[in-house]
């Protein structure tokens, strides 16, 4: 089993004809990774907190729809939390903005007490994981260390976490643990300021995970293992949306690695060979999400029709 462990909001995003008029959509980048897990055929258990309200309801109905496991939820009476979305092109991505105090969002982050015996990897990211409960997912990553892969992707949202010097120490530590790390070339460029994003995705590569990963939007991705660069290019398609695009790649890769038995603490290094698969899977899968409205991401037939 993967557990996913991050935030499930609503995000609200702009109609492109109407002016001040906003469609509510489900979302939150880690429940969109949980969703395009269990997509392409994963089996996927979700760690969050979730509302009780009507919002809520959507949000857990949803997940149990494509059949993530629903055991390590939280429900919370206070509302559900909300995220205001700022549309960007294929190249900067999209903005946004949160209203999180008060929501079932602010409570204790209900990771299990024991690790499961049969969670073989489990992914965090994006501010949940950097910010209030910043130190839960540290002290979880380390207790899975002894069976499981990690994953990290810190997915940065400047509105909710605007202190760059305690924000990047959890980052660095939550690197230090993981097996994989994917950030976008906005998140490492908002991280270190005037240094080149393939640099710090060497020194990150340096610094113990397997391989790291960069996605830089309309120009694709570059990957490093140890020292060994990859290059992904970009999938060319007609954009409608980049909401939920990297979460699309982040859970493609996942499921790509889990089907070559390549997760789990005893599975074998991967070779540039295995990896660059990996990758040009998660980019037909990520290009797929870009032609559709919000985060809608691909079966595993629409990404191997996708050739």
């Amino acid at each position: 089993m993967i557990l996913i462990s991050g935030e499930a909001l609503i995000d609200l995003i702009p109609d492109p004809v109407v002016d001040a008029r906003y469609d509510a959509v489900l979302g939150g980048s880690p429940y969109n990774v949980a969703i395009g897990l269990a997509r392409l055929g994963a089996r996927v258990a979700f760690v969050s907190r979730i509302s009780n309200d009507a919002n809520g309801e959507k949000l857990a109905a949803a997940l149990a729809a494509d059949g993530v496991d629903l055991a390590y939820v939280a429900r919370d009476s206070r509302p559900s939390p909300l995220a205001f979305v700022m549309r960007g092109t294929a190249q900067t991505g999209s903005r946004y903005s949160f209203y999180l105090d008060g929501s079932a969002y602010d409570g204790p982050w209900p990771f299990p007490k024991q690790s499961p015996r049969q969670v073989k990897h489990l992914h965090v990211g994006s501010f949940s994981a950097v910010e209030r409960h910043g130190q839960a997912v540290v002290e979880a990553m380390e207790g899975l260390r002894a069976q499981a892969t990690l994953s990290f992707d810190p997915n940065i949202r400047p509105f909710v976490t605007p202190d760059r010097a305690s924000v990047l120490g959890l980052v660095e530590r939550q690197m230090r643990l993981a097996s994989v790390v994917k950030a976008s070339e906005e998140d490492l460029e908002w991280l270190y300021p005037g240094r080149a994003v393939e640099a710090t995705l060497q020194a990150w590569a340096d610094a113990g995970p397997r391989f790291c990963i960069a996605t830089l939007g309309g120009e694709g991705a570059i990957a490093y293992l140890g020292a060994e660069r990859l290059v992904v290019p970009a999938r060319k398609v007609e954009v409608v949306d980049t909401v939920g695009a990297g979460d699309s790649f982040m859970s493609s890769l996942l499921f790509a690695m889990d089907r070559d038995g390549a997760l789990g603490a005893d599975a074998p290094a991967p070779s540039r060979e295995r990896l660059g698969g990996w990758l040009d899977f998660a980019a037909r899968a990520s290009a797929i999400t870009c032609t559709r409205k919000g985060s809608n991401p691909p079966t595993l037939a629409d990404v191997e029709a996708a050739h």
